[in-house]
């Protein structure tokens, strides 16, 4: 398996474990790096899940639809030369009216996939991704019955399509998967093509009622501009004036337009339709192995830095905690998951305080403690009117340290490393967080969650000297309150 299928199906197992990774796959991962650990786990964890069956069943699903489709266009290519330009009772062929035939639809449609491809969320319109899964999943009732015998195969199935068609892959999937199917129409229309030129004996001729000569004239200099460097026998000028209807040549002589028209239409044909589509697909399937290689683990998500710190268990940090409640505790001791997160913060001058989605009896632990050290509110973010409102006024106060509130027991996530950059308005900005929790908590999993914190914090350059775990009493009143409001 290589690392683009093996991460994948660490994915995979991620869809199914979601929120928080299991902990019952245990090995010896402290010799290994990140990237290794996070293999050998996923190894351990299909042999319980078998993710890797259905991903390859999706991965046929995909290849069996994508030529499915192409052999419809091969054949709908084919049909249409004898369809739309000859027929057997047939002794003509409207030189002109093949060429728009063939090329016009061709040029439009790049033209179109030009517009879409650069316009980056065209792509993912909810319309197009309905439409796909659901052609997908009309073919899959085609495919082994893998529905009746996971049951996660319904989550898979829509992971694995928003990552082939979303938005990482979908633009270079599917411009490659257009240029492949009209590669194949087009190689039906040129197969097609030679097998009535090689099977009928017919003539070329030009046919208009609003157009004059000199327009079907300009436009086979145009195309025989090609040929002509590369020698190929093609009409000249006087073929195309005498390519009309009742003009009867010698019989040397039209065969030997005959050749040079056929030469000309399957040279158009073949170069200007086909090999670019060929090319265009080639350019995207080389683009999607390239994104294959480039794909990465999203390890700032809430998921993997919990399973991070399962494979790779951060050292306990001597992390600090109000001077204030400190000294009004003296007495308090805890257990030694956690008492080692707890030394004495001199809190900050010039700071301005944001509480990030506390409940209520929370905030106002974290409001009191504000009130200890500032003289400003505390604003709870808890969706984007009041993020806005908190940068913005993080932004009058020109302060140079912003602390943050939260509460230990949440996940920390990329909703939250995401709003602690923005709070850095400033490159001088230096961050600080306080984590509330209960005495009365679980000690372990605060342990585990404290290691979580540490690890995202990282990112955003808060180091162990600025994180304090707060450890809060919980009275009757206290739980009355957070009843009492939800």
């Amino acid at each position: 398996m290589d690392l683009y299928q093996n991460r994948l199906l660490t994915e995979g197992i991620r869809i199914i474990e979601k929120p928080s990774p299991s902990n019952r796959f245990n090995a010896d991962y402290s010799t290994l790096n990140l990237t290794d650990a996070l293999s050998k786990r996923t190894q351990l964890a299909d042999l319980r899940y078998q993710v890797s069956p259905v991903l390859l069943h999706l991965q046929q699903l995909l290849k069996f639809s994508i030529g499915l489709i192409c052999v419809i266009f091969l054949i709908v290519g084919a049909s249409s030369v004898s369809q739309f330009l000859v027929n057997e009772s047939g002794t003509q062929i409207n030189f002109f009216w093949a060429i728009v035939l063939f090329i016009a639809p061709n040029i439009l449609s790049l033209i179109i996939w030009s517009i879409v491809y650069f316009k980056r969320h065209v792509l993912s319109l909810p319309w197009l991704a309905n439409l796909l899964l659901s052609m997908l999943t009309l073919v899959d009732k085609l495919q082994h019955k893998v529905t009746t015998k996971h049951i996660h195969y319904i989550d898979l199935f829509q992971y694995y399509f928003e990552h082939k068609f979303g938005a990482y892959m979908g633009r270079v999937q599917l411009s490659m998967i257009s240029h492949l199917w009209w590669s194949c129409y087009l190689l039906g229309a040129t197969l097609s093509l030679f097998l009535v030129l090689a099977t009928h004996q017919v003539d070329f001729i030009w046919q208009t009622t609003i157009l004059s000569e000199d327009t079907f004239l300009k436009l086979t200099q145009w195309l025989t501009y090609l040929p002509n460097l590369l020698a190929i026998n093609v009409p000249t000028p006087s073929d195309v004036s005498h390519a009309s209807i009742g003009i009867v040549n010698p019989l040397q002589v039209a065969q030997e337009i005959r050749i040079s028209w056929s030469n000309l239409l399957i040279f158009s044909l073949i170069v200007y339709a086909l090999l670019p589509r060929i090319i265009l697909m080639l350019v995207f399937y080389q683009g999607i192995k390239q994104k294959k290689k480039n794909f990465q683990l999203d390890l700032s998500d809430a998921y993997y830095i919990q399973l991070k710190n399962i494979l790779h268990p951060i050292g306990k940090a001597s992390f600090i905690s109000d001077a204030d409640q400190h000294k009004a505790n003296p007495n308090n001791h805890q257990g030694k998951e956690t008492s080692q997160y707890n030394q004495s913060l001199v809190m900050p001058e010039n700071a301005y305080p944001i509480a990030i989605e506390l409940n209520q009896r929370i905030l106002q632990q974290a409001d009191k403690h504000v009130l200890k050290h500032y003289s400003v509110d505390l604003i709870n973010v808890l969706d984007n009117a009041s993020q806005q409102a908190a940068l913005s006024a993080l932004k009058s106060s020109a302060a140079e340290h912003v602390i943050l509130y939260v509460d230990v027991n949440r996940v920390p996530d990329r909703g939250w490393l995401s709003f602690a950059k923005k709070c850095q308005y400033k490159s001088n900005v230096q961050l600080y967080l306080l984590l509330f929790g209960e005495q009365s908590a679980n000690k372990a999993k605060i342990a585990s969650r404290l290691e979580d914190w540490v690890e995202i914090a990282a990112k955003v350059n808060i180091s162990s000297q600025y994180i304090s775990y707060l450890n809060q009493s919980v009275t009757p009143s206290n739980i009355h309150q957070e009843v009492k409001n939800g």
